[in-house]
């Protein structure tokens, strides 16, 4: 997968290696925003989990660096657990396969929450509600602790 999106990046004019960091966050965004889902991750079994996980995960991180963000990063932490959960129980890989895969999107997220919280960035924005309600969907179908509500 890593491969893949190296190979979409130098493909992409905006993209330079030693762009600053905004310039190669911004490039990211456009070619992710260009290729859309990868085929690769709905044939994936623990998609949406694992993306939940790293989302997650870089959620708590962000709340433990920044003020600004509401709530506790432990409540954070708990929700990523939820997820990695999750995502081990659908997928085929053992348990150390998957952390790695979540700990190779957690800094992907990461840059997603700066982008959208601190930046502003309008993109950035529409791609964390995409996913942080696709997370949402999932977690209440999967019944995942915090995410029952009312009338489910």
């Amino acid at each position: 997968m890593w491969r893949s999106l190296r190979r979409l990046l130098s493909r992409c004019p905006m993209w330079r290696p030693k762009a600053r960091p905004f310039r190669i966050a911004a490039a990211l965004a456009a070619c992710l925003a260009l290729v859309g889902p990868a085929p690769a991750r709905a044939a994936d079994p623990a998609f949406p989990a694992l993306d939940c996980a790293a989302l997650w995960d870089a959620t708590a991180d962000f709340r433990a660096r920044y003020a600004l963000a509401e709530g506790p990063p432990d409540e954070a932490r708990a929700m990523a657990r939820a997820f990695r959960d999750a995502a081990v129980a659908l997928s085929d890989d053992p348990e150390a396969e998957v952390d790695a895969r979540i700990a190779k999107l957690r800094p992907i997220y990461l840059l997603l929450l700066k982008r959208y919280i601190l930046d502003g960035n309008r993109r950035a924005r529409d791609q964390y509600v995409r996913l942080s309600g696709l997370c949402d969907d999932f977690g209440r179908d999967a019944a995942l602790p915090g995410h029952q509500g009312p009338g489910r």
